[in-house]
């Protein structure tokens, strides 16, 4: 019996990747081996050509996602394994922790500073112009200490330099950085992320039928377009702090010694040439003469002595006169760059300067020292005024004489920044000298000066018409005293060899200091009339001429010193000028004088913050202080310390001693006035108007109109003006007759 193949049925061929395989059948063959089952129907042809379709279809999109699948991975790998950071940036991240961290311990400890010391300099102003209970004096006092505490943090924080070295990653801390981040960003974010799609998706089918052709549209792209997997280079926040350059190793450094380079250039001194330059003080190419190299042992910035180089033609008075424009280059305020021409008795010439850099703004961290007149039971006041302490803690004091005499002092500046409590620094001094005579006129009327009412010889304030009667009255006084002085120095001419008054003379012959101080000079000279106020003017510079060698002082102070409300004639009479903050340099010029102004000596780099903070000059020196401290609690303290001292000297004199100077009432000098007119006049009688014509020619009555005058005559007991006949042309003109005049003078005296 044979057997032949059964031939495959359709035309399905077999491919290399799914062959087709079929069964060996015998063909006699008639039925099946199991009666029950039916045999198999043959696949038709159009079954199988969608099954070789789909194949395909499947084939294909395989064939071009699944690369996009796998660059995916690899994507996802390479973000979660931190593989595009190399090991020089994570040591470089490592290392910023710690900078960033000493950064800001430093950071929070300057700001804890200028907190306390805004409520300290909070507390002050209201001490000078209300002065303190005990409970604020308490609060002020802790302030203090805190504020010292803070400052002393400040600085040893300052000098502990960030360690670079102590700061590097070993290998094993990178590694456990890269690994650390990498199981972080697997838990936090690739987890989370594939749980929430596949969650969408088994919720929402339908979402799933959308999300599919996306997931494969987006991998066919990614194998079309693959993502470049490389190490990134360091991000610029990581190459610009000096601190994260990585430290050179021993071999190098030996290797640049013996390569005999040259000696590195402090950075400090590279940044000054720089700004310099950029000041056009020194030429491209040129650079300072160093003589002491930068010195950070004062604990706030750095200090160097420097030459400017030879044949520039420049001095230090020219850095002085652009110090904003390096101070701008250098990225500090003005106030943070303290230059100083060397003096000769310490080696120095017109081109050697002292230069402070500071990191925080010195004047503020050195603080307000009380003032040692608080304590003090006596003051020699020819030895000088204590006034306050430089950026280095050294105390300053304002001369009261030289040149063969006593030199005044002026003091200006805009209201509320301690020039009223830098005058009576002054004031005190001359109080706690028994041997000292206090003239005193206030032109505004308030509490800064009231406790010197029991202790002055004069006393007046306010610009009402009682107040300038007052204030011109003092100034004669002072005016009749010099001149008295003169005389008795003249008989003294023996005893007086220099023409002038000397500490012993004044002691020995009774001969006291006049010390004349004048606050809120400019409102005594608006309230006047321009003829009175010229003579006022002609008064008190006669007395700044003539008066030091006579011992006359003056103390004068003032808002913004311009030429109309006090002159530069005036102002140039002063020999130690005293500036708190002014609004621009203009008007500090007007208040410290051309010759300090053109050395430097500028009061508008003063801040809103420099409370108490002066600058003093005298003629082209200058110097920036801090005030000392003195409340109106302690002023009155020296001030009933100052009667005492002239009760038991026997020197209390004038208001103090109830010893008023007898001076007539306005009205009753109006009387006198119009007696004088009618005598020049050469009648008995005369208008009103004639009377006011002639007495407001060039005396205290300048410009009265007669409705003024009626007023004062009436005042003064003459009654109201009445019938005085046929006068100027008038058949029954009404006026005032010699005889009511004189009786109601009469009266009065």
């Amino acid at each position: 019996m044979s057997t032949t193949h059964h031939q495959p049925q359709g035309d399905v061929l077999p491919t290399e990747d799914h062959p087709v395989c079929t069964d060996l059948k015998p063909t006699n063959t008639t039925t099946p081996a199991h009666p029950e089952q039916a045999p198999a129907e043959p696949p038709t042809p159009s079954n199988t050509a969608t099954a070789r379709v789909t194949k395909t279809v499947l084939r294909t999109i395989a064939g071009h996602t699944l690369p996009g699948l796998r660059h995916t991975w690899a994507a996802l790998h390479h973000w979660t394994t931190l593989a595009y950071m190399s090991d020089e940036e994570i040591r470089r991240r490592l290392v910023k922790r710690h900078l960033d961290t000493y950064v800001e311990q430093r950071d929070d400890i300057t700001r804890q500073i200028e907190q306390t010391s805004k409520k300290t300099r909070k507390l002050a102003r209201d001490a000078v112009d209300f002065g303190l209970t005990r409970e604020d004096a308490k609060r002020l006092k802790d302030l203090g200490a805190e504020l010292q505490l803070r400052r002393t943090a400040g600085t040893a924080l300052t000098q502990i330099k960030f360690d670079v070295a102590g700061a590097q990653p070993s290998t094993a801390q990178v590694r456990r950085f890269r690994t650390l981040r990498a199981l972080g960003r697997f838990a936090g974010v690739l987890v989370p992320a594939t749980a929430t799609t596949l969650g969408v998706i088994l919720a929402a089918p339908v979402a799933g039928l959308v999300a599919v052709p996306v997931f494969a549209g987006a991998a066919w792209w990614l194998g079309r377009h693959p993502l470049t997997l490389t190490t990134r280079p360091l991000p610029a926040d990581l190459t610009g702090p000096r601190e994260l350059e990585p430290p050179k190793t021993p071999a190098a450094a030996e290797s640049a010694a013996s390569s005999g380079a040259a000696k590195e250039v402090p950075e400090e001194v590279i940044r000054l040439d720089a700004a310099l330059t950029a000041a056009g003080l020194l030429a491209k190419g040129r650079g300072l003469d160093i003589i002491e190299a930068p010195d950070f042992s004062i604990g706030n910035g750095y200090t160097l002595v420097a030459d400017l180089p030879k044949g520039g033609g420049k001095l230090v008075r020219d850095v002085l006169n652009k110090l904003d424009v390096i101070a701008g280059e250098l990225g500090r305020p003005p106030m943070q760059l303290v230059i100083r021409e060397v003096p000769g008795s310490e080696g120095g010439h017109g081109r050697r300067m002292r230069l402070w850099e500071a990191e925080t703004d010195p004047y503020l961290a050195v603080g307000h020292a009380t003032s040692p007149l608080t304590d003090a039971e006596t003051w020699d006041f020819w030895s000088g005024t204590p006034l306050g302490q430089t950026v280095q803690a050294e105390r300053r004091t304002l001369p009261t004489e030289f040149g063969g005499g006593f030199t005044s002092h002026f003091f200006s500046g805009i209201m509320r920044f301690g020039k009223t409590a830098a005058m009576r620094l002054d004031v005190a001094a001359g109080l706690l000298d028994p041997g000292v005579r206090l003239y005193l006129a206030n032109g505004k009327a308030g509490v800064d000066w009231r406790a010197a009412a029991e202790v002055a010889h004069r006393f007046t304030e306010g610009t009402d018409d009682a107040g300038l009667a007052a204030f011109e009255a003092l100034l004669d006084e002072l005016v009749d005293d010099m001149n008295t002085r003169y005389r008795d120095l003249g008989d003294l001419a023996h005893l007086v060899p220099d023409g002038r008054l000397t500490p012993d003379l004044a002691r020995n012959h009774h001969l006291p200091v006049l010390l004349a101080a004048i606050d809120e000079l400019q409102l005594y000279l608006l309230a006047l009339p321009p003829k009175r106020r010229d003579r006022a003017l002609e008064k008190l510079k006669n007395l700044l001429r003539a008066g030091p060698a006579a011992g006359v002082f003056l103390v004068v102070g003032t808002q913004r010193p311009d030429g109309e409300e006090v002159p530069t004639g005036f102002r140039d009479l002063f020999g130690v000028r005293v500036s708190v903050r002014c609004l621009d340099s203009r008007s500090s010029r007007m208040s410290l004088g051309d010759l300090a102004s053109d050395a430097g000596a500028d009061a508008s780099v003063l801040t809103e913050d420099h409370i108490g903070v002066v600058v003093a000059a005298t003629g082209h020196r200058w110097e920036i202080l801090s005030a000392d401290f003195l409340r109106l609690s302690d002023f009155a303290a020296i001030c009933h310390r100052a009667r005492r001292l002239r009760e038991q000297a026997g020197t209390l004199t004038g208001d103090a001693a109830g010893q008023p100077r007898i001076s007539e009432p306005r009205e009753v000098r109006a009387v006198r006035a119009c007696l004088t007119a009618l005598d020049d006049l050469d009648t008995d009688r005369a208008r009103l108007e004639t009377l006011a014509d002639a007495i407001g020619d060039d005396t205290e009555f300048e410009d009265i109109d007669k409705t003024q005058l009626g007023t004062l005559l009436r005042k003064a007991g003459c009654g109201p003006a009445v019938s005085i006949g046929a006068v100027d042309g008038l058949k029954n003109a009404r006026g005032y007759k010699r005889t009511a005049l004189e009786d109601a003078l009469d009266s009065a005296t």
